[in-house]
């Protein structure tokens, strides 16, 4: 009788979308483009695998095999047959910085691991080679292996001494300035640091400055300054930045902010949205940098949403940069580091970040909370415990970003309070061993420990935190490998078994998981009838390769709304 039942409910389902009010069958609007021959895994748990699909103004209008896809073929039906080829649904990208980085994209993005007199050289060589640049950007060095004081101002004036300097950590948590940009910005002994003891001036025992600056609001506000965002080239839809995500994938970011450059990065998203030319959907955020900006954040954040609602653009959280990083010695730890008498600071004190958790939760904000070291991830559960105790029903969807390191005693809390945990596969390689100096190897051993939160039931997402991670670290397959391997390209795959991710995981982390942290789980995230057509077509089976595979580009074509925006769809027919 149960079968009879269930067999009778799923004719009249069907006849939802394929009979008439007679119910005769119908045949469906023409599709605009039908794949088939595809290995399609959907992450719909009702039917995880399919071999076809139809899109219909840019939507999925019918997901199953060759046979049930016929109906929406049509005169004017693209038809491509996928050759067996693995289609998923767009990746999600749950932390970066487009936006920054696209009018940003004229730097010089250096290797982390070139060693001081290697930077100045590149350093020099960029300047030689753009005499018009007023200032000289740059991306990407490493700022533990010059020690806990740091890089120094001279060091870099051997590169380029006549115009401002500045180069950007590879965590861009501390920048390293030569003596002219100190100069023109006016700063000396008696410059008060912007958040003294978190966001503050590295300085000699006169006061100067010595060339270390660290955290945003010491060289963010100053790039301001300089006037070194450059509005067109972000506005610009061939912005290298945005072919790279197209090129891997990526069909939706969450921007993590655009620090002193967020009023100019949301005015050119909304042109190219309204423009239709902003070439990945874009959850933007408004960030929180300086206690200063805590007072006003609710309503600030509620003007920027009225304001910046559009096709692809919408503003969904608050974040807060509530530490720094391991490699700059600020990120806040329970306990000191190996090299200084420091536990590193948090932005906002428990008390602060409680009660503006309350105020955010209450308005039923969002919040994406940057944490790298074991005390400011416990901070921001503590705070968002207080606002679950409070109200348990309130339907936030919180996020804790970057998690380096995680208590033993916190790893259950975030499936205990239904926090999402945010990460980025390419770190989990531990590539650098002067971490471990700083953190000693006890605490080494336990870094990112995404295995454990998985196990523990608690949700997880992934995100590239570009420019931060490299240009290859941009790519969702690339940091599937890491993620599954521990181990960069071109190593031994000697990872700990015990904390690799599965491919599945992996998939999900990047695509649905993805969509819920961003409210977009009934637009996009899976392959169903109904959804966004976003769309990554990938040359090989990445569940059937071995993981170290995943480091090559296997990317073919990605989709958009029913478009290619990345690539090329294979063996196009009529």
């Amino acid at each position: 009788m149960r079968v009879l039942l269930a067999a009778a409910a799923l004719a009249g389902t069907l006849c939802l979308v394929s009979c008439s009010s007679d119910g005769t069958s119908a045949k469906p609007d023409p599709a605009d483009t039908v794949l088939t021959g595809a290995n399609i895994y959907t992450v719909n748990p009702d039917l995880p695998w399919a071999t076809a699909l139809s899109i219909t103004k840019g939507q999925i209008s019918h997901v199953g095999d060759a046979m049930s896809v016929e109906p929406y073929v049509g005169a004017e039906t693209t038809v491509v047959d996928m050759g067996g080829r693995l289609v998923l649904p767009g990746f999600i990208d749950t932390h970066a910085h487009p936006l920054l980085s696209a009018g940003l994209s004229y730097a010089l993005m250096v290797d982390t691991g070139l060693g001081p007199e290697e930077l100045v050289e590149a350093v020099r060589r960029y300047a030689t080679a753009n005499p018009e640049a007023e200032v000289i950007l740059g991306f990407g060095f490493n700022a533990a292996q010059f020690g806990p004081t740091g890089p120094r101002k001279e060091l870099l004036d051997e590169a380029v001494s006549d115009r401002p300097a500045m180069l950007i950590d590879e965590g861009s948590h501390s920048a390293w300035v030569n003596s002219k940009l100190i100069e023109v910005l006016g700063i000396g002994p008696d410059t008060p640091d912007p958040v003294p003891g978190v966001h503050f001036y590295q300085r000699d025992e006169a006061g100067n400055p010595t060339g270390w600056f660290l955290e945003a609001q010491t060289f963010f506000p100053a790039l301001a300054e300089l006037d070194a965002f450059d509005v067109a080239e972000a506005g610009n839809p061939s912005n290298i930045v945005y072919g790279l995500l197209s090129a891997g994938g990526v069909t939706t970011v969450f921007d993590a902010g655009a620090f002193a450059f967020e009023e100019q990065a949301l005015e050119l998203a909304r042109e190219m949205d309204r423009q239709g030319t902003l070439p990945f959907r874009l959850v933007a955020s408004h960030m929180i940098t300086d206690p200063r900006q805590v007072e006003g954040a609710v309503e600030r954040f509620l003007q920027l949403r009225g304001r910046f609602d559009g096709d692809r653009l919408r503003v969904g959280m608050i974040k807060i940069l509530n530490d720094g990083t391991t490699q700059a010695l600020t990120a806040a730890y329970l306990q000191s580091y190996e090299t200084v008498e420091s536990r590193g600071a948090v932005l906002l004190e428990p008390a602060v970040l409680e009660e503006f958790v309350l105020e955010a939760d209450r308005a039923q904000i969002d919040l994406h909370i940057h944490a790298i070291g074991d005390r400011a991830a416990r901070d921001a559960l503590d705070a968002i415990e207080t606002a679950r105790l409070e109200d348990p029903n309130r339907g936030t969807r919180h996020t804790i970003s970057h998690l380096e390191l995680i208590d033993d005693a916190d790893l259950a809390r975030f499936a205990q309070l239904d926090v999402i945990a945010q990460t980025t596969p390419v770190w989990h390689s531990f590539n650098g061993l002067e971490v471990r100096d700083v953190l000693g190897p006890a605490r080494f051993e336990k870094l990112y420990r995404f295995r454990e939160l998985l196990d523990a039931g608690a949700r997880v997402t992934f995100g590239s935190d570009f420019p931060a991670s490299g240009i290859l670290g941009a790519w969702p397959i690339y940091n599937m490998g890491i993620g599954a391997t521990r181990q960069l390209s071109g190593e031994p795959t000697q990872g700990d078994p015990e904390q690799r991710l599965s491919i599945e995981e992996l998939v999900r982390g990047y695509t649905l998981d993805a969509a819920y942290q961003l409210r977009m789980e009934r637009e996009i995230g899976s392959v169903e009838a109904g959804k966004r057509a976003d769309l990554v077509i990938l040359r090989e089976n990445i569940f059937e390769l071995p993981p170290e595979a995943l480091f090559a580009p296997l990317v073919e074509a990605t989709i958009l709304d029913g478009d290619v925006v990345g690539g090329a769809l294979p063996n196009v027919g009529g």
